[in-house]
This record gives structure tokens, sequence and C-alpha cells, in this order.
């Protein structure tokens, strides 16, 4: 999905990448970070929400919720994450990062809410009364006012499976003004996901209804005394959404695949962010009518068509047309179609540039530095942000000190 406008945008990316690879600095089953554009990118994100308005947190889980990118993208401007679930919370305040938003898109277990409150998130989203009464009572215990979001819900918004819940629109006034008389916590807004969609039919970014709903209940809440002030728009951040998004009355975004320049707009369109980030493996064999690349980051949505096979490093490479196997299928490998399969040398370097989502990946994530001079591997790490040592196995007594 995104090879050819990283070839022409970041080539030193994919000439580094292979080099590593080759090498056996970094191994198969791959993602390769470019440390130095991601930083670029969050820098220009930042501005570009701070001309709005807008207040970011970073999604990690894109690029595996790796610390040493999250501590870039915050000191390049973004400075606190969006967890979307608890273990990625542990994982990032463990590193240091200063947490954001905890609760979205998956709740707080119960028996983590106190740990919740150490972090001292700046919200934590709650799905219903239930789940803000239990919030109140742990903050209470602690002595602290936390603030909080309330998912809502529409009857024509849009969401992805196995990710419904919240507050039904009819229900918003009641289950607000509940909350709102809990000691412990401080209503201070809505959220909803996704509030923005890529419509391929025209080729651009267009809200959802859920965007609409976000905003007739805040209007609804405000007119029934309950001073809101926080809309949470999250899907689909970049720099070319945040006008739309704060017209309609967005305050914070959650940037997260713009930061490696892999939105579906950053494939058709030459955007501020560049392309950071490639996914590289090896050909592990070939058949009559195929060649088979040792997988396990192929994200099932990653709608990859195009990948480049490399001889050797400095190699012209060849392009191969990738066929995805089912979602339920497990990717042990990944097929690569191409005349005279036979003729592919086994041990190739393969490269593959599409819209990732690590976290959810059977992968490894290395990050690597300097692209353009001589570049450096910072570290390996697993799919979920731990480091792992020379062996590839985690690594032990890691330092939380970046």
């Amino acid at each position: 999905m995104f090879i050819d406008v990283t070839l022409r945008r970041n080539p030193a990316l994919i000439d580094a990448s292979v080099n590593l690879h080759q090498s056996g600095r970094i191994p198969s089953n791959c993602y390769v970070v470019d440390l130095d554009t991601v930083s670029a990118n969050a820098a220009l994100v930042a501005q570009a929400a701070a001309s709005y308005g807008l207040t970011p947190y970073q999604m990690t889980k894109q690029f595996g919720r790796n610390p040493i990118v999250a501590r870039a993208v915050a000191t390049a401007g973004i400075e606190k994450v969006v967890a979307v679930d608890f273990e990625e919370a542990r994982l990032l305040a463990h590193h240091g990062l200063r947490i954001g938003h905890l609760g979205h898109l998956v709740q707080v277990p119960r028996n983590e809410v106190e740990l919740a409150l150490e972090m001292e998130p700046d919200f934590i989203t709650v799905f219903g009364f239930d789940q803000a009464a239990h919030l109140s009572q742990a903050a209470r215990q602690r002595g602290v006012v936390q603030d909080v979001m309330l998912r809502v819900v529409g009857p024509h918004d849009n969401f992805y499976p196995a990710q419904r819940g919240g507050v039904p629109i009819g229900e918003s006034i009641e289950v607000a003004s509940r909350m709102h008389a809990l000691p412990g916590v401080r209503l201070r807004g809505v959220t909803s996901f996704p509030v923005v969609l890529w419509d391929e039919s025209v080729g651009a970014f267009a809200p959802t209804h859920n965007l609409s709903t976000l905003s007739t209940v805040s209007d609804s809440l405000r007119a029934a005394g309950i001073n809101v002030d926080v809309l949470n728009a999250p899907s689909a951040c970049c720099a070319a959404t945040f006008a739309m998004k704060a017209a309609a009355g967005a305050t914070h975004v959650e940037p997260g695949s713009c930061l490696t320049g892999q939105t579906p707009l950053h494939a058709l369109s030459d955007e501020p962010e560049l392309p950071a980030m490639v996914y590289v493996s090896e050909v592990s064999h070939t058949t009559a009518d195929a060649a088979y690349a040792i997988a396990g980051g192929l994200y099932p949505r990653c709608k990859s068509r195009t990948a480049l096979v490399y001889s050797e490093a400095g190699a012209e490479p060849r392009v191969c047309q990738v066929e995805l196997d089912p979602a339920e299928a497990i990717d042990y490998y990944g097929t690569l179609r191409t005349d005279n399969p036979r003729s592919v040398r086994v041990g190739s370097t393969v490269v593959y540039a599409f819209r990732a989502q690590a976290f959810v990946s059977r992968c490894f994530v290395a990050v690597v530095s300097n692209i353009m001079g001589t570049p450096t591997v910072e570290g390996v790490f697993t799919n979920n942000g731990f480091r792992l040592g020379p062996d590839l196995l985690p690594a032990a007594n890691e330092s939380v000190a970046l």
C-alpha cells in the first residue's frame, strides 16, 4: 500500500533496512521504524494540532508500543500518550511516559483502577455509570478527583467489530447527571471511535455519524447544566483532518498512523508526514507458482499489494505482487507472485510497506536512527515494546532510562 511512496519519499529507509537485514543486524519478520523521521512527523503534527487549538495524545500501538519511539514523539511535542488497553499503559508508564488518556478503546479492569489513578492520567473514559461509580470509590480513597470522559453511542454510529460499548444517546443526560453527583470524579467530556473514516468512493477522509453524536451530546449536557468542555475525536488523526475535527468542536485528537506517514491519505498524496516504517522479511522457499516470505507481521487488514525483493544489498529489486491470505489464516508465510518464482533467490530480503498494527502481530520491531548516514539500531523489541537481547530473547533487568 505504501511501497511506492516510501521508495519515492524515504528511499534511505528501504536501503538501510535491506543492508541491516542482509548483514544480520535485524531479524526477518521485523518492522523497521525510522526514528528520526517519526520525530520530524511528530513535530509537524504537534504544530498542526496547536494551530487549531487541539491537544494531541500519541497512539503507539501501530509501532508496537515502542518506548524509544514514544519518547522521541514526546520530545518532539506530543508529550502524553493514549493507551488503548491497560497493558499498554503499564509498559509506557514504566518507561516514564506521561499518560493522557486511559480506558478507550478498552476499559480499565476493576482491579487495575487504583494503579490507573497512580499514573495520574488527564482522563479516564468510562462506558457507563457502573464504571464511573467504581472509579469514584477508588478516587475518594486516594483523595483525588479524576477527570473522566463518557463514551456515547448514537443509533447510526459506526463501530468496528469487537469495539462496541457506551451510553446510548437517549440515556446520556440521565447517566451524566448521576455521574455529575459522584464524588472523586469530574465529568469533563465525551468521546467515540471512529469519528472520521476513509471514504474509498471519493478518496478522502469524511466524518462519521459518531462525530455528530458527540456534538449533539455535548450541547445537550451543557444545556442541562453539566459543563463539559472536552470532545475527544480519535481516528484518522493527521495534519489534513485537524481542521475538520476542530470545526466540529473537537478539543483532543489521538495521532497514530500519521506518525509513520501511513494513513490511507498518505498512500495517495504527498502529505507533510513522511513514510517512516517498513516490514522486512526474507524469502523462505519457492514453488512453481510463488515465492514465500517468512511472515508473522502481515496484519490481515494491511491491504499490501506489492513488495520489493532484493537478492542482496544494493541490487535492483524485483517487484512482486502480494497475495494476502484470508483473515482467519495464520500468516506463517507471505505469498509473493512473480514471473518465474523459481528464479527468486532463497534468503532474499523482502520489503513491504503498509498500514501496520504491530501490537497484534507476531513480529519484531527494530528502531533505527541516522538512516541518512550510518544507520544505528537503537534496539530490537517485541511487538509489544519489550526490549530483546542479542539472542532475541527478553533482555534481563531492562532499565527504565532510555
